[in-house]
């Protein structure tokens, strides 16, 4: 046994995925590739901290999720020993990939969910984050790699058609969550993702409180466009779409210094404001109400306010706000019973869809109340 062995591997910090992706990744081709052998003891906690430069809550998470998927054991007063390749038996191996730019709050919380289901299943669990490249291909080299195993259950989070075609053709089963509007993929099981299931709720709301213009303020990978719905039922729509220079850093942070700075330039041109402002993105909504509040504009008083929200990460303002609301706890949860399904051999009829609900709030409460909104905004300062 021997903890002396180099690191065979590097983390980006400007890379794809977590360094906690990167470091579990790493080690676990590591060890599928034989350069960590049976009975070889990993390097210690600090060590990998020290040659990869990651802090130690890093390295501890990495590990953990070495030993949760059964490839190291841990040794009182050696470390974490590598297990022979078959030494777990495990109920079924899945490997969740989710493709670069997608490693966000809704993806986390369903891997996170997955994994802790799947774990209380004896089912392997591993994740893999597949690099995009800078001319907008993805690195293959790891899943490839991975694919090998003809027992594998392969789990695509918002599969799209270059890693799903890897996927078909290396022959393992497959199950796709493939958003609406992407296709579907042979040779896996399709769960669609439905950003705009909530929509027609929007919309006969707007019609039944006597909504005549929206503004839809969203960024890029807004999921939930209710532009040609609002026109077809014959209230106006703009539609403003703030677009985040490809390989920013800090993609949040740059949509809500952009949503920041829309709604400060346009109430400061005393621009007509709209019945309603929808949020096509959460963290858009978050900045664009605070926005609005520091101009002293108010909801529902002087603008009505719906958006889209990720359950748990919801925008907070002074009213609940009205929302198209995404539940990732319960996705996880009915992926992992799907997934579950698939390895006993039991799944059958229809895959579970993923699907906001409306959620009603005091941003936009129910009734016809736009004529009193707009007659109350005559003494505001925003007119």
């Amino acid at each position: 046994m021997t903890a002396k062995k180099k690191i065979p591997f590097a983390v980006s910090h400007r890379g794809a995925g977590s360094l906690t992706d990167q470091t579990a990744g790493g080690f676990r081709l590591a060890i599928s590739n034989g350069y960590y052998a049976e009975g070889d003891v990993l390097p210690s906690l600090a060590r990998i901290s020290q040659e990869l430069g990651v802090s130690m809550i890093v390295s501890r998470l990495a590990v953990r999720r070495l030993v949760e998927e059964g490839l190291v054991v841990p040794r009182p007063r050696v470390g974490c020993e590598v297990v022979g390749k078959h030494a777990a038996q495990w109920r079924g191996r899945v490997l969740f990939v989710v493709p670069e730019r997608n490693d966000i709050y809704h993806v986390n919380v369903v891997g996170d969910v997955l994994r802790r289901r799947l774990a209380a299943a004896d089912c392997q669990f591993a994740q893999l984050t597949v690099a995009r490249r800078p001319d907008g291909t993805y690195d293959l080299a790891q899943l490839r790699a991975r694919l090998r195993d003809p027992e594998l259950v392969v789990v695509q989070m918002f599969a799209v058609p270059e890693i799903a075609r890897e996927v078909v053709a290396a022959g393992v089963r497959s199950i796709a969550v493939a958003r609406d509007g992407s296709g579907m993929f042979r040779g896996s099981d399709a769960i669609r993702f439905s950003g705009g299931a909530a929509v027609p709720d929007l919309v006969s709301r707007c019609v039944a409180a006597g909504v005549k213009t929206v503004l839809q303020f969203g960024f890029e990978y807004g999921v939930a466009d209710a532009a040609a719905a609002l026109e077809a039922a014959g209230i106006a729509t703009e539609n403003v779409c703030v677009r985040v220079r490809e390989g920013v850093d800090g993609v949040i942070e740059a949509v809500k210094r952009e949503t920041m700075e829309y709604f400060r330039r346009r109430l400061a041109s005393r621009r007509p404001l709209p019945d309603l402002v929808y949020f096509t993105d959460d963290f858009a909504a978050e900045a664009g109400l605070l926005a609005m509040a520091m101009a002293g504009v108010r909801s529902p008083e002087d603008v009505l306010v719906a958006s889209w929200a990720n359950k748990g990460l919801a925008p907070v303002y002074a009213r609940s706000v009205a929302r198209m609301e995404v539940d990732p706890f319960a996705n996880g949860e009915a992926l992992a019973d799907f997934v579950i399904g698939v390895i006993d051999g039991r799944a059958g009829g229809t895959p579970p869809v993923f699907a906001p609900k409306f959620i009603d709030g005091e941003t936009f409460p129910r009734g016809r109340i736009v004529r009193r909104a707009k007659k109350e905004r005559k003494n505001s300062k925003w007119k």
